[in-house]
């Protein structure tokens, strides 16, 4: 999850601006930075324990609860249908860094902690996000502090590997890719991405516009290897040349690509791809280069 400091910055700014400001006593700050800290703690264990429901029970359900994250925000309802991708996190552990707590008034504080994640998913692979920093602005609504925003972003780098499980079953994943679908490159230039099955894989066209017209087009051939049990990713762009590379599924929403010429040792491969099915009509996936994250592009399927 990606954000732009000077936007935190400049939020906060905004924010404060927009509240009344009533002096509030070094007591009243002590209570409430309790009452804070004992809501952060919560949604940090619900995180740990991988429980969606009580790592977000106190977000504020509102039209104007907001996330920022994977380079895109989120509504309250669009965040809730997240949770079957949480489902594959068998636990967590938090270290705290360091965090503060800006008091606006005796109802608004904006908490922000720089820390670190030890992440163990159910397929057996593990990752380490560090450094990781989150914000959440909080307001007291009938006596309870709620999460209003909630902002996030992280490096994360893998520890342990994983490789095509034999349960899972590669071909019937892919065709979670069938359809339409597109991600906003800069402003006025989208990529366009439609696939089809073809044999145990898939047949895409692709192209690049900017404000309706065409400045790139091309094919992927998507095919399944059964011997290695992965997928092997033919990408012809025109005018240029043909790339190879490899491609398969680690859990049922994740997945990963790397250069053919790394398919047997992945873990050296000098840039990968992590993707994760975030719902049936969005994917993302994070482009890794000497072990850091460089950006994250969003797909949202378009039919």
């Amino acid at each position: 999850m990606k954000t732009r400091l000077i936007f935190l910055v400049l939020l906060i700014v905004c924010y404060s601006c927009g509240t009344i400001n009533k002096p509030v006593t070094d007591a009243q700050k002590e209570k409430i930075k309790g009452e804070v800290k004992e809501v952060v703690n919560t949604i940090i264990k619900g995180f740990e324990e991988a429980d969606f429901d009580k790592a977000l029970e106190p977000f504020l359900d509102s039209p104007d609860f907001r996330v920022l994250a994977f380079g895109r925000t989120y509504s309250y309802k669009e965040l809730m249908d997240m949770k079957p991708s949480f489902n594959v996190v068998l636990n967590q552990k938090c270290t705290i860094v360091n965090e503060t707590y800006q008091i606006l008034d005796k109802s608004n504080v904006v908490y922000t902690t720089n820390c670190k994640w030890a992440v163990n998913y159910k397929d057996g692979h593990s990752t380490i996000e560090d450094p990781e920093a989150f914000m959440f602005m909080l307001k007291k609504i009938d006596g309870r502090w709620r999460v209003s925003y909630y902002a996030d972003t992280y490096i994360e780098k893998i520890v342990k590997y994983k490789e095509p499980s034999k349960e899972l079953n590669q071909v019937e994943l892919m065709k979670q890719f069938l359809g339409s679908w597109k991600y906003d490159i800069a402003k006025d230039t989208t990529f366009f991405w439609d696939t089809k099955s073809y044999g145990t894989g898939v047949e895409c066209n692709f192209k690049i516009a900017t404000k309706g017209k065409i400045i790139s087009e091309g094919k992927h051939l998507i095919g399944y290897d059964k011997q290695v049990d992965k997928f092997i990713l033919s990408i012809l762009t025109k005018g240029l040349g043909t790339e190879i590379l490899s491609f398969w599924f680690t859990s049922k929403s994740k997945f990963h690509v790397i250069p053919y010429s790394y398919i047997s040792n992945p873990e050296k491969a000098s840039w990968k791809i992590e993707g994760d099915f975030i719902s049936p009509d969005i994917f993302t996936e994070t482009t890794i280069l000497d072990n850091k994250s460089v950006k994250t592009d969003t797909y949202t399927r378009i039919k």
